[in-house]
């Protein structure tokens, strides 16, 4: 099954603040071969190969508190690990994390099992569904619609079965949960973009993937706290205009999210083509939000990692009012459930004690009131109203896919861009990984 499911985007407001002593300050008034900017899986990976080169000055500037981007393990929230981000690891052997994991004690990694009647069940109401291989017809059926269809038009145009029982659910599962986006929102030329990419299985990290992340880079010179607000790039090199200052240098290579460019949070001087701003906005971030459950029983006889689905009965302007569930994800005894689309975006308008009752709500309907008392912890990670990147992962509006190319392109030989939207493999952590080695391994100064 394809998947955006494993890269769900992460930089968190109200986690607690934590401090990483192992991040080695740089000296952000000296002048720069390249300034890398944003410490995502993109920046991080770019930064690491620039020295790996070596004869090259590089920083890396943060905007947030600490590194990682859209992947983030959280260890006060339930006093576990809880990867409020990333937590799919795609790729399996070739993927740099597992080797790393491989090699490090700390870290114990596992495969995902893959025969579906192990790792998931249907409901319709509160029972097990009995006609559950409808919800499957459908899914299959737009899974080939959309991609059967090379046209860069929305799933909603080529999709069938619209008036079933089960289409929403359906929906939800190819729709807000695997893209961010409901079928009214993507492009089905974009949907196939990456089918040629390798895929060879999905891996769980016991304690978290994002601290297998912050681990591999903790020594990786990072100034964080520092918002990039202006570049300026008039002159033979850039200028990098900071909160803390301006930084000279001759190349430089944004991570940073499309929804930050496209708001114009950091501004081009002189202002960069109209057709290359306009690429910001039409590879647009989806959404994509979480509430985390912790209870004392509920769950507890259930595998590992195993997906929960039931029949959605409503929708909001055309995105199904539901939530995908992971049940003990990577062993960690939390139950996930994510929303996506517009949905996804109208619980974040509505705020954390709201997006929590919905999703309580839901498990209610299925397994009863009882389950309320066995509730001991929640938390909601809110992707959407996040500062430092205000959505989920990025994909071509419909009609919109030829801006994939026009994003990647770099302006003047100057500014170079890398972020998790210009990957083959996008809405990826190893895609965002690959396309900052890719790009680093261009830049000549």
């Amino acid at each position: 099954m394809k998947s955006r499911r494993k890269f769900i985007k992460s930089s968190l407001l109200g986690l607690t603040a934590i401090t990483f002593p192992n991040i080695i300050t740089a000296n952000i008034n000296q002048n720069y071969d390249v300034v890398v900017i944003g410490a995502g899986a993109a920046g991080l990976a770019a930064t690491t190969e620039l020295r790996r080169q070596g004869g090259k000055s590089v920083i890396c500037l943060e905007a947030s508190n600490r590194i990682g981007g859209r992947a983030w393990t959280d260890n006060t929230i339930f006093n576990k690990p809880y990867d409020a981000g990333a937590m799919w690891i795609e790729n399996g052997e070739s993927s740099p994390f597992i080797k790393f994991a491989k090699k490090n004690s700390k870290f114990k990694i596992y495969k995902e099992r893959s025969t579906a009647s192990e790792i998931y069940s249907v409901y319709d109401g509160n029972k097990i569904a009995k006609n559950e291989n409808e919800l499957w017809k459908i899914y299959d059926s737009a899974q080939a619609s959309i991609a059967s269809t090379r046209k860069d038009v929305s799933p909603i145009e080529v999709v069938q079965n619209q008036d079933s029982p089960w289409f929403n659910t359906a929906h939800m599962l190819v729709g807000p949960w695997e893209m961010g986006k409901d079928f009214s929102d993507y492009s089905c030329k974009d949907f196939n973009f990456d089918y040629d990419v390798k895929f060879s299985g999905t891996y769980h990290c016991e304690q978290g993937y994002g601290a297998l992340i912050n681990e591999m880079y903790k020594d990786l010179p990072v100034e964080l706290n520092t918002n990039v607000k202006e570049i300026d790039w008039s002159g033979k090199g850039v200028k990098i205009i900071t909160g803390k200052g301006t930084i000279s240098a001759k190349k430089c290579i944004i991570t940073v999210s499309n929804a930050i460019l496209s708001s114009e949070k950091i501004k081009f001087t002189p202002k960069l083509n109209p057709e290359k701003q306009e690429a910001f906005s039409k590879i647009s971030l989806g959404h994509y939000n979480r509430v985390a459950l912790e209870f004392k029983k509920l769950f507890s006889k259930k595998a590992h990692d195993s997906y929960l689905y039931y029949k959605v009965t409503t929708d909001s302007m055309g995105s199904p009012k539901g939530v995908g569930i992971t049940i003990n994800p990577s062993k960690s005894k939390l139950c996930f459930c994510d929303f996506g689309g517009k949905f996804g975006l109208e619980i974040s308008k509505e705020g954390s004690e709201a997006a929590i009752d919905f999703a309580l709500n839901e498990l209610i309907n299925i397994y009863g009131s009882k389950i309320k008392k066995d509730l001991v912890g929640s938390h909601f990670a809110d992707w959407s109203s996040n500062q430092f990147i205000q959505g989920a992962w990025a994909s071509a509006e419909p009609g919109a896919f030829k801006y994939r190319e026009i994003l990647k392109e770099p302006v003047a030989e100057k500014i170079y861009f890398a972020g998790e939207a210009t990957a083959r493999d996008w809405g990826t952590v190893g895609g965002a990984t690959e396309i900052g080695l890719e790009t680093a391994k261009q830049i000549k100064t």
